[in-house]
């Protein structure tokens, strides 16, 4: 196999969190001196292996979109000013894939000037800081403390995440990140921070966060640590689509939201989340109660999206209201179906 720059299979953007390559983990592992940390924006070729896998989970550069990878510095380009695009190497394409798809730019450059009507107030003053200071490829980095998700956290928002919000558009984890963050405050102002606890993402999704029961001993673990009676916020990502899961550990509750009414029948996710309160219950040297019905319970009332790429922003809503809400009951408020919808 010959590596070449004319075998453009995806754009992305390079994510420099600071601090030499070398000693940087990316999905539990070193990111190499040679490699760069990359966020998968679209793919061109989405068949194509990417040079740095992720398991058994992250094969493919379809596979790695919207997920940070490690790239080889080698094959990354800069198109312009604006725009980055990676290579691998040549390979024969697979029956079906023979022509070539066209190579689409991404230029960083999405109206924020133009704003969709009912927008609330923090939003629009969103818009506006990313209208003036995220040009030209710019990016926010920062780290998180352990108070949000339990362990340090670094992350990055750039002037698409803030379109994407706006407009109801497909929402990365790193905007996910900034938006718990801000829910965060909201809860230590109200005092309710010992109520409500967020989970990162990124060490539970169906891409590239380890095997079912690596995930279910890492929510057990953050159950043990956290304080006695929170519930657990925590968005999940089947590879393509945001849903919302609600843990209570200590009632051994678990309550699920999902913008498409999708039912989970041979998802693993109940299953991760039902081990992980029992393993929570082995940490305290405490037997799990004996109920006879699973703690899982999808909330049906949840409000619906009326597309096929509003999730994510449908999640940030859900934990919203949860945070705003003075009491706490989601059967209540949502138990029963009612066809509800965002409009903003």
């Amino acid at each position: 196999m010959v590596d070449t720059v004319e075998n453009i299979v995806a754009i992305v953007k390079v994510i420099d969190v600071g601090g030499e390559s070398s000693n940087q983990l990316l999905h539990g592992v070193p990111l190499g001196e040679n490699n760069v940390r990359v966020s998968v924006i679209r793919a061109i070729e989405g068949d194509a292996l990417v040079p740095i896998p992720v398991r058994d989970e992250i094969l493919t550069v379809d596979d790695a979109v919207g997920s940070c990878v490690a790239w080889p510095k080698d094959l990354v380009v800069t198109h312009g000013a604006k725009a980055v695009i990676v290579t691998t190497e040549t390979k024969k394409p697979k029956r079906g894939y023979g022509r070539k798809k066209p190579i689409q730019r991404i230029q960083d450059n999405e109206d924020l000037d133009n704003l969709p009507p009912n927008l609330p107030k923090a939003l629009i003053d969103l818009c506006n800081w990313a209208n003036t200071f995220l040009k030209e490829g710019k990016t926010v980095n920062t780290v998180f403390q352990a108070d949000l998700f339990g362990h340090l956290k670094k992350a990055y928002i750039c002037r698409a995440d803030v379109y994407s919000i706006a407009h109801k558009k497909v929402v990365s984890n790193s905007a996910l990140f900034f938006y718990m963050s801000y829910l965060n405050k909201v809860l230590k102002l109200n005092k309710m921070e010992n109520m409500i606890r967020f989970v990162d993402s990124d060490k539970v999704s169906a891409i590239g966060s380890g095997s079912p029961t690596a995930r279910s001993r890492d929510l057990s673990v953050m159950y043990k640590n956290g304080k006695p009676g929170q519930i657990y916020l925590i968005p999940y990502n089947t590879g393509q689509h945001w849903t919302l899961t609600i843990v209570n550990p200590e009632l051994e509750t678990a309550r699920y939201m999902d913008p498409l009414k999708r039912r989970l029948d041979g998802s693993e996710w109940p299953a991760i989340v039902t081990d992980s309160i029992k393993m929570y219950k082995g940490l305290l040297k405490k037997q799990p109660g004996k109920k006879k019905t699973s703690p899982w319970k999808p909330l049906l009332g949840a409000p619906i999206q009326k597309d096929d790429v509003s999730c994510g922003y449908y999640v940030m809503c859900y934990m919203k209201e949860i945070v705003e809400d003075n009491i706490i009951d989601l059967d209540k408020k949502w138990g029963a179906r009612a066809g509800l919808t965002y409009t903003a």
